[in-house]
């Protein structure tokens, strides 16, 4: 009989530390890998592998460590996962308000701490745009996040929303990244519908 996963990732916890888990679920797979982003998606297959939605992350980090430890996106509940860019001021505040809440931390990461956020809200019963929402509230400094769950993603900008974004949709599929030459080869980007996402306004797309 299969265990739950909570009780594993404490076994693992208590006696394989050296063992660090990237994600966890059913549904949703999380890589972490240092080197040009062809070469990692070739060592792992991820290429070949089928699915509805992918999100990615390749940077060098600027705030903290450059390992995969500190590196996006970062996984805080079962089938979730959150890329980040830009800084919180309250991470630090907030940190200490989820351990209060249960919640263990691995990083000193804002990023991470944004991801516990977001997990904490989705236990609450919040949907995906829910969660972002209360974010725009409780989560102080700058920011665009993109979150996945297994039902779909997600992306938010802040209200000042100094980062950039772009988004893009057609009838066949919808696409975020930080500037459009990342969306440039996409197929049928010709045809898609371009935007800059808004400053404060939640976009969700759901599987169902």
């Amino acid at each position: 009989m299969a265990k739950p996963e909570a009780e594993i990732r404490a076994w693992l916890a208590r006696h394989r530390s050296d063992i660090r888990v990237m994600g966890y679920g059913q549904l949703m797979e999380v890589y972490k890998d240092m080197g040009r982003p062809a070469e990692v998606m070739e060592r792992y297959g991820v290429a070949t592998m089928g699915g509805s939605h992918a999100i990615g992350h390749t940077r060098m980090a600027t705030e903290s460590a450059v390992t995969t430890e500190h590196s996006h996106p970062f996984t805080a509940a079962a089938d979730m996962c959150l890329v980040h860019n830009g800084s919180l001021s309250n991470h630090n505040n907030l940190r200490r308000w989820l351990r209060h809440r249960g919640f263990a931390f691995e990083t000193d990461n804002d990023s991470e701490v944004a991801a516990r956020y977001f997990a904490y809200r989705l236990g609450e019963g919040a949907s995906l745009a829910e969660a972002l929402e209360a974010g725009l509230s409780d989560l102080d400094g700058f920011y665009t996040f993109t979150m996945g769950t297994r039902d779909g993603f997600a992306v938010v900008r802040d209200g000042i929303a100094c980062k950039p974004a772009v988004l893009a949709e057609t009838d066949d599929w919808v696409a975020m990244a930080s500037e459009f030459r990342s969306l440039a080869n996409l197929p049928g980007v010709e045809r898609a519908a371009i935007w800059e996402p808004e400053p404060g306004r939640v976009y969700t797309w759901n599987l169902q």
